[in-house]
């Protein structure tokens, strides 16, 4: 028997093709589940060791840092629903409100990532700029939130729309003054230069804008940058 012999390897148990996100996959070992979208991991289990180690756990402390306990949290991207899941653990009394464009990744986090027990939290199904544009068609107001969080990909892709200024000006309308912004960025090397570009447009629309590296695994960083309105 070898070392090898004794490690378990992802079993995928879920798998289908979205006309949004290409290939959608669900991976299971040990205590992880994974969501992976067209070859990019989106998203654990909320229990996982890896949530609070990686990007999704630095996205909650950030906000704790910086505003002690949220009321209402929006969230551009729904994904697996890590971060939703680690906001509910970390502050109970919290209202999500979360805005997912696929509903095929929706019905995959509804299966495998028990989307429909998250207390105090709705899911918007359609495309974010609409929602950030034409608010009131979803039943949202201004200064609704305390903090807003970006999360918004295809695969590794960033959407263009991420970074135009009717995106960010409509993402700050739903602040309350001094409310928190969230922008979650893959931060691979091929990726540097446009997000450096990016936290500087951040800079240009918010206060106080800083970034955090987050290493992850296999050279998978990402930077979480973050703004006050």
């Amino acid at each position: 028997m070898t070392v090898f012999s004794k490690l378990k390897l992802p079993t995928l148990i879920y798998e289908a093709e979205s006309p949004v996100n290409g290939k959608i996959q669900v991976y299971e070992t040990e205590k992880t589940r994974k969501l992976v979208v067209a070859g990019v991991t989106q998203s654990v289990n909320h229990t996982s060791p890896l949530a609070q180690r990686m990007c999704w756990g630095k996205i909650v402390s950030v906000i704790e840092e910086a505003l002690g306990t949220p009321n209402r949290v929006l969230l551009l991207g729904l994904g697996g629903a890590t971060v939703p899941w680690l906001l509910t653990h970390k502050f109970p009394s919290v209202s999500i409100v979360s805005v997912e464009f696929d509903p095929m990744i929706v019905e995959a986090t509804r299966k495998y990532f028990d989307l429909d027990k998250i207390p105090n939290h709705r899911v918007i199904v359609d495309d974010a700029l609409r929602v950030v544009t034409l608010p009131e068609e979803f039943g949202l107001s201004p200064n609704e939130f305390d903090c807003v969080i970006v999360d918004t990909f295809v695969g590794e892709i960033y959407p263009e729309l991420g970074n135009s200024g009717t995106f960010f000006a409509g993402a700050k309308k739903f602040l309350a003054p001094g409310g928190l912004a969230i922008f979650n960025r893959i931060y691979l090397k091929h990726h540097q230069a446009d997000v450096n570009n990016f936290i500087e447009n951040v800079s240009d629309n918010f206060r106080e804008v800083k970034s955090l590296v987050v290493a992850g695994k296999t050279n998978s960083d990402n930077v979480i940058i973050f703004g006050y309105a």
